[in-house]
């Protein structure tokens, strides 16, 4: 899997109140463009439809607010705190995700592609019927998180953790859960999920009694 960075410019504007200069391209449904926020902490916002391209937004707090539907392209969000916001209906290509905080962040029906999860916590956190192409979970606590109904193509996990993790009617083949934890995952049964899935051999000793095989001691 290639996945394509963020292409963003070496020279960025630098915004101080982001909720204050977001108002006048939102009205006008105008993208925003090559800004770099700091240290922004909003809880209950709405930024409904907001499109913001080639950005960066490092340790900033957007707690339970509203992204729905809104478009972020080649835009890196480094040290963020996302918590319980929503971005159902968003569009995400070439993104970067480092070192965030996005407990119980909902990425429902979004479109993601190119794009990388870091260091990052994404416990309670919702993707249902989300369509993703070309992303990386890397070292990512997804525990008791949901990947529902969800169509992934080229998706790939490094040494992340999947504890509880609810995987209802999304095909895992090919993803390799090998250097990762995968324990007592939600699927269907017979759990047609994990058909083709690639997997350790502890974790095989721990899955098997999905498929009502019985092990004597």
């Amino acid at each position: 899997m290639s996945i394509i960075r963020p292409k963003i410019p070496a020279q960025l504007n630098l915004v101080d109140t982001f909720s204050f200069y977001v108002q006048e391209f939102m009205a006008e449904e105008l993208p925003i463009e090559e800004i770099e926020i700091r240290e922004e902490c909003l809880e209950d916002e709405a930024f409904f439809k907001i499109e913001i391209r080639k950005s960066i937004f490092e340790k900033c707090t957007f707690r339970n607010c509203n992204f729905e539907k809104a478009t972020f392209i080649d835009v890196v969000f480094q040290s963020c705190d996302l918590s319980n916001s929503k971005f159902e209906g968003a569009y995400f290509e070439r993104c970067r995700f480092v070192s965030c905080k996005c407990i119980g962040i909902d990425m429902s029906d979004i479109v993601i592609k190119h794009t990388t999860f870091e260091e990052s916590n994404l416990q309670y956190a919702y993707f249902i019927k989300t369509k993703i192409t070309d992303v990386l979970f890397d070292r990512i606590d997804f525990t008791e998180s949901s990947i529902i109904e969800s169509q992934l193509k080229r998706f790939a996990v490094m040494k992340s953790t999947f504890v509880k993790t609810n995987f209802f009617k999304t095909m895992l083949t090919n993803v390799d859960f090998s250097n990762s934890e995968l324990l007592a995952p939600l699927v269907s049964i017979p759990p047609m999920e994990l058909k083709g899935c690639i997997i350790n051999t502890f974790q095989a000793a721990n899955l098997i009694g999905l498929w009502g095989i019985q092990v004597k001691p």
